[in-house]
């Protein structure tokens, strides 16, 4: 697959077959992302890929969780621009899925499936040392990190879905990875085969114009 269709066609997968995505087939997708950029090359990402009982671990303890009310990490509030683009997803996403305002089971339910990492075979966590907690370039080096990741998924076949939801709670995080206590998580990404019959995963979501989040100097 040439770059440009992999970028292209890379879209978030929100609903995955059954179907068990082999460890080398996990190892050879890694082996590729982390030749992705790091400034200064320090390479400041640590990564937990997880499958089976530590993962079904995860998706437990995560709901159980978010049903008893325990205090995650919650979006900042934001300026209109960023969360008119946040509603109009939400939007797009719940018609697929036939969620109406009112149902609240079913909103619940497509709350859940975040936290579960949208029940996919895999999933990769990304965390950095807390030692760099408020420099801005690991941020940028796990950014980097993570679109490799998904770009390689896709030229293998795999779909991916990067989300916060799943690491939301660190304590649960620590307990099935064996994540020490100086790493922070900060993404985690969804990993499998795709559904093709699952409702969300037609959605391909919108991006501005070029010229919309572009100046243009000097050309």
């Amino acid at each position: 697959m040439e770059t440009k269709d992999a970028i292209l066609s890379r879209k978030s997968i929100r609903g995955y077959l059954a179907k068990p995505v082999p460890r080398e087939v996990v190892r050879q997708i890694l082996e590729t992302a982390l030749r992705a950029p790091s400034a200064e090359n320090m390479q400041p990402w640590h990564i937990a890929a997880v499958t089976g009982a530590p993962l079904e671990g995860i998706r437990r303890d995560n709901v159980e969780n978010v049903l008893s009310g325990a205090p995650a990490a919650k979006h900042p509030e934001l300026p209109e621009a960023y969360q008119r683009r946040r509603v109009e997803l939400a939007i797009e996403l719940f018609g697929l899925m036939d969620i109406q305002r009112e149902d609240k089971a079913k909103r619940k339910e497509w709350l859940l499936r975040g936290f579960r990492f949208f029940d996919a075979p895999v999933a990769i966590i990304l965390s950095v040392s807390k030692s760099l907690r408020g420099e801005t370039w690991p941020i940028h080096d796990i950014g980097a990190l993570s679109q490799t990741i998904c770009l390689a998924a896709e030229d293998l076949g795999l779909g991916t879905c990067i989300e916060a939801q799943g690491v939301l709670y660190t304590d649960v995080i620590r307990k099935h990875t064996g994540l020490p206590e100086d790493r922070e998580p900060v993404i985690g990404i969804a990993l499998g085969y795709p559904d093709p019959a699952f409702p969300a995963n037609r959605l391909k979501s919108r991006r501005a114009e070029v010229d919309e989040v572009t100046v243009w100097a000097g050309f």
